[in-house]
């Protein structure tokens, strides 16, 4: 929908341009005609939206590319109608070409693209269900943009101060959307309505230390082609527009939402929503980059989850310990190692970083770090930052880095910018392989670690059932329809303890969707390697299986499988299917049965291992990547 990502809806309304001769010139370069389409829907996209600009591209006028209005966007009811059917001329127009005469780098393009637009047609026809004020929404992107933007030139600041002077429009045309929401019985549940409230409350709390005027002071001092007095005069403009629009806006917004409390006719998940099983099953194609419907997901999980968790079971009574950690080191030191330590990855581009902790006051209570993604004309300096309050330990630590940094979003990022790829890729964003690619490697990094084998592997496992086990219950309540009550079954069936039911509940109803690209998305990869190592026994080398996984960049993974499969063909193999395949699904277990505790063992075993790890999986965390004000997902 027009908010969720303001880079991909950009990249819709270039449909606006008219369908033209295109489809009538037999003789035309077909490659040639694709790459002209190209290049105007990135230009496009990059002229729609300054902030979309600015992070995406550092040199812009060497484009050739336009500086677009200086506002934060546009937010309107009859807006929504408009990316939908921009969306449909669009993918008219791209049905002008033909496919088969294109080249494979821009098939894949035009099937990527393909992709992100059917999904956005669909979200953009369903207005009611986008929820610009949800948990990690607009409020949130805006004070990720502002407190991460980088000013190339003096040039830079002065379009800041234009832009950020606008938030407090776009805050209420927002809002104006949300009341049109509200009066039809769409609105957040009280649950997402809390968290969205309190971290308003938290980020107006503070006022003159507040970090959009800390941060944009530092940065001015830090321009070293400024007077004292020039400084002195932009650190005054934003204090002001900060003090007396940015501040006021966000209270404002705070206050009217909470007048809207209770204006949801509905259950609390999404489902419970008229059309909301179908709305559902479009986000979540969109977020898991699959063509899978809700239940064929929530089937493959329930498969894994046996294996994963009988795993998990055997590993505890073997020599692991969750109690084995890594010595205390700083951040950038734990990133240097990962990036020393690559030997199973293609190799990539040389490039910097710099990881640094969040004030509490712009940290989101559910986002452990984020990765910003660098400019397409230069991914040699990247930043990670970490919300301190949310890493508990040296090991998480390690692997929040792992994921945030190498081989995760940093190495996975740049390795596919650095072959060149048409900067209409930079554009759309498939969160379920880059937020699952992510995962795999966080998952392989604990082979990194320095802890000794059994308790690596236990904390591995800990990691994943958490994550696939959250993804599960999202599908279940907003996906299916699950009740609190079917829900609790549903986990007692699993042998966990349905005590935290409630909580879990609570957690997928105010954030739908919000995990399944991370556990969804591990599911997906951990498949992968499966067929391939089940496909090529010993021939099976993870170097070459990982650089096939990378070199076409985020996609679907319909695409992804695609590639892996003419891989095991090429290296001589016929590809054969995961053994998780023929795994029936887990029982669900109906509690009332006195003889349930003797009839299943895996359950059993579960129950156990509830006790000793899963008991606080609600507390579920997200490392988001961020790149604009409209997310992303980054």
């Amino acid at each position: 929908m027009r908010k969720i990502n303001r880079i991909l809806l950009s990249a819709v309304m270039a449909s606006m341009m008219p369908l033209t001769c295109l489809a009538v010139k037999a003789d035309r370069d077909e490659n040639a005609a694709f790459e002209e389409f190209m290049d105007s829907e990135f230009k496009e996209a990059m002229e729609s939206d300054y902030l979309t600009l600015h992070f995406t591209v550092k040199d812009y006028s060497g484009m050739d590319i336009d500086k677009p209005e200086l506002i934060v966007g546009e937010q309107s009811w009859e807006s929504y109608e408009e990316a939908y059917q921009e969306a449909v001329d669009t993918i008219e127009e791209m049905k002008t070409f033909d496919r088969s005469k294109l080249s494979e780098e821009n098939q894949i393009n035009y099937d990527v693209y393909l992709f992100y637009l059917e999904r956005y047609k669909e979200l953009n026809h369903m207005p009611l269900f986008d929820f610009a004020f949800e948990p990690n929404g607009v409020l949130d992107n805006l004070t990720v943009n502002f407190t991460e933007f980088i000013f190339y030139r003096e040039e830079d600041i002065n379009d800041y101060l234009e832009v950020l002077s606008t938030v407090d429009d776009y805050i209420y045309e927002c809002l104006e959307v949300t009341q049109k929401q509200a009066s039809e019985g769409y609105f957040l549940c009280d649950q997402a309505l809390d968290e969205t409230l309190d971290t308003i409350d938290k980020f107006v709390a503070k006022t003159d230390d507040n970090e959009l005027i800390i941060i944009f002071d530092k940065n001015m001092d830090a321009m070293e082609s400024l007077s004292d007095a020039e400084r002195q005069e932009y650190k005054d403009r934003n204090r002001e527009i900060v003090l007396n629009e940015y501040i006021p806006a966000y209270k404002k917004a705070g206050e009217e939402l909470e007048k809207l409390r209770g204006s949801r006719k509905g259950g609390d998940a999404v489902y419970d929503l008229p059309g909301g099983k179908e709305y559902y099953e479009s986000l979540l194609k969109l977020k898991t980059s699959t063509n899978a419907s809700a239940q064929e997901i929530f089937d493959l999980g329930n498969q894994y989850m046996q294996s994963m968790m009988s795993e998990y079971f055997f590993s505890m009574y073997g020599n692991g310990s969750f109690d084995e950690t890594r010595p205390e080191e700083d951040a950038e030191s734990v990133l240097h190692y990962l990036q020393d330590h690559l030997d199973d990855f293609p190799e990539g581009p040389k490039v910097q970083f710099v990881a640094s902790y969040l004030d509490p006051s712009v940290a989101s209570p559910s986002i452990v770090a984020y990765y910003m993604t660098p400019p397409i004309d230069d991914v040699t300096d990247n930043v990670i930052r970490i919300n301190g309050d949310l890493v508990g330990d040296t090991n998480e630590l390690f692997t929040t880095l792992a994921h945030e940094g190498f081989p995760g979003h940093c190495y996975q990022i740049t390795w596919f910018f650095d072959k060149n790829p048409h900067p209409l890729r930079s554009v759309v964003s498939n969160q379920g392989y880059t937020e699952g690619w992510a995962m795999y490697v966080q998952d392989y990094a604990w082979r990194l670690s320095g802890l000794s084998e059994g308790s690596a592997n236990l904390q591995r496992l800990d990691q994943n059932v958490n994550y696939l086990l959250n993804a599960q219950c999202d599908i279940a309540v907003n996906g299916l329809g699950y009740s609190r009550d079917k829900l609790a079954e549903y986990l007692t069936g699993l042998g966990l303890d349905a005590s935290f039911s409630d909580s879990m509940y609570d957690y997928v109803v105010a954030n739908p969707a919000m995990i399944t690209p991370y556990g969804i998305g591990l599911l997906q990869f951990l498949k992968l390697k499966d067929l391939a190592q089940n496909s090529l026994g010993d021939d099976f080398n993870l170097k070459d299986f990982h650089e096939v996984l990378l070199r076409g960049g985020d996609r679907p993974f319909d695409m992804v499988e695609a590639d892996v499969r003419r891989y095991i063909e090429n290296n001589g193999a016929v590809p054969q299917e995961n053994k998780q395949d023929n795994i029936p699904p887990l029982p669900i277990v109906d509690p009332s049965t006195p003889e349930t505790g003797n009839k299943y063992l895996i359950p059993i075993i579960c129950g156990i291992v509830c006790l000793l790890g899963i008991v606080g999986a609600w507390l579920w965390r997200r490392h988001i990547r961020r790149k604009n004000v409209f997310g992303d997902e980054a």
